[in-house]
Formats: structure tokens, sequence, C-alpha cells
């Protein structure tokens, strides 16, 4: 997976791609199964697309309240868990590149902070959600954000999938500043926030330190080269059987 590695900003984002795209250019796999489930297509290259099902145009807006006490929220096609004492006092804790890892005071009894999530679709990224504020979370924690929106096709081509690991190699939860506009990695920086693909469950998931930016999303953002040191490959995602 060859992709970017950016400065991050002050929100999280979340996309999901058309990962048809998945196993095009580079593939030397063998010919992908061409039994496609109901309601899904497959793309010009004969291969399944993984676009989620019910899409709806536009955006859409909601907001949850985080505590001390952690909490599972669902946003869109996305699920955010927190665990307790998971989210570092905006007012007291340092954010920004090189303190990920920094230890904080996380939110006490009495404090919270109401998250803004706004969610939706795009054709050129799929399924994306944005949180704000910018908040840092304990390192001694593992905050997860995860998507099912691929599990049908995930799950049930699970053995071509096995048989082909280098077919999801392109797939990955990026970091991205815009609604998917643009996407970057930091798993390339920080293996703990690699993106993880359950072929049993189907769940795409991976950790994230901060609200800043992340996508789901497929292809090559960029091309490792002399004159682009910021662009890395990351190898893929992780393959949890």
């Amino acid at each position: 997976m060859k992709t970017r590695i950016a400065g991050l900003s002050t929100r999280i984002a979340v996309v999901g791609a058309v990962v048809s795209a998945l196993m095009v250019g580079g593939c030397s796999e063998s010919t992908a199964p061409t039994n496609v489930p109901r309601g899904l297509s497959v793309g010009p290259d004969g291969r399944p697309d993984l676009r989620p099902l019910a899409l709806f145009g536009g955006f859409r807006s909601t907001t949850f309240t985080l505590t001390s006490a952690g909490g599972s929220f669902d946003v869109g096609m996305f699920t955010v868990n927190f665990p307790a004492n998971s989210v570092c006092d905006p007012k007291t804790s340092s954010y920004g590149p090189g303190t990920w890892d920094s230890s904080c005071a996380t939110l006490g009894d009495g404090q919270s902070v109401t998250v803004t999530a706004t969610y939706g679709f795009t054709f050129a990224g799929g399924p994306v959600v944005d949180f704000l504020p910018a908040l840092r979370f304990n390192p001694n924690t593992a905050v997860i954000i995860s998507t099912d929106a691929y599990a049908p096709v995930l799950t049930y081509f699970r053995s071509y999938w096995l048989a082909n690991p280098g077919a999801l190699r392109y797939f990955g939860m990026y970091y991205t500043p815009d609604l998917g506009a643009t996407a970057f990695t930091d798993a390339g920086l920080d293996d703990s926030q690699a993106t993880h693909v359950n072929l049993t469950t189907g769940l795409v998931w991976r950790r994230v330190k901060h609200f800043s930016g992340y996508n789901i999303s497929s292809g090559l953002p960029c091309d490792p080269s002399p004159d682009d040191p910021d662009c890395i490959d990351t190898g893929g995602p992780t393959i949890d059987q």
C-alpha cells in the first residue's frame, strides 16, 4: 500500500472507498470469483465491487457525549469504541504530532465533551465521517474505529482473500483532512494504527490516537521516490482470519 504521510489536522474523518479497485494495477493473483452476492455488482475488470449498500446522498450531522466512562457510538456506517478513561482532558492535554503517545490527564467525574459527527457518502471516497472537536486519547488505552460496511464481500469471498492476500494490499483506513478528497497514512509511522481486516466477521478496524483524520480507501495516493520522502509503502492491512 503506497500512500502519503502528512501532518495531522484538527479533525478526524473516516472514508470507505469503492474497493473493486483493490485488485487493479499490478495484480497478478488468480481470477477472482464470479458469483457475486445479490445486491453487489461487478466492476469493469470482472471482479466484485465492495461498494457498501443502502447509500444516501449529502451529509448529515449528529452529536454524542464523551465522559470518563467511555462507550460505543454508531455514526453513519462506523462505530467508535472508547474504553473507560480513554479521553484526554482537552483543557489540559497537549495536542499535535509528537504528542500522541504522551501521558495525559483524562476526563474526570462530572466532565464531558460533546462531539459533533458529520457523516455521509462520497463517490470518490465512499462512506465518510468527520469528528469535531480535536481530541487526544490516553495512550494506555485503545480507541477503535470500525465498519462492517464491507462485510458481505469480505466474508463471502473469504477463501479468495485468504488465497490471494495481495488483492487487499491497497485497502486501508487512512487519515484524511478533507472528508476523503485526499488520503494519507499515519500507520506508516506507527504500526499500532494499522488497518485490520477480519475475514470471518467482515469487520474493518483500526486504533486511533486522536480525532484528526482517517479513511478507508483504495488505490495509490502517491508513489515512493527520492523526490517524495513522505510517501511510503506500508505493505497493506493486517488480515485477521
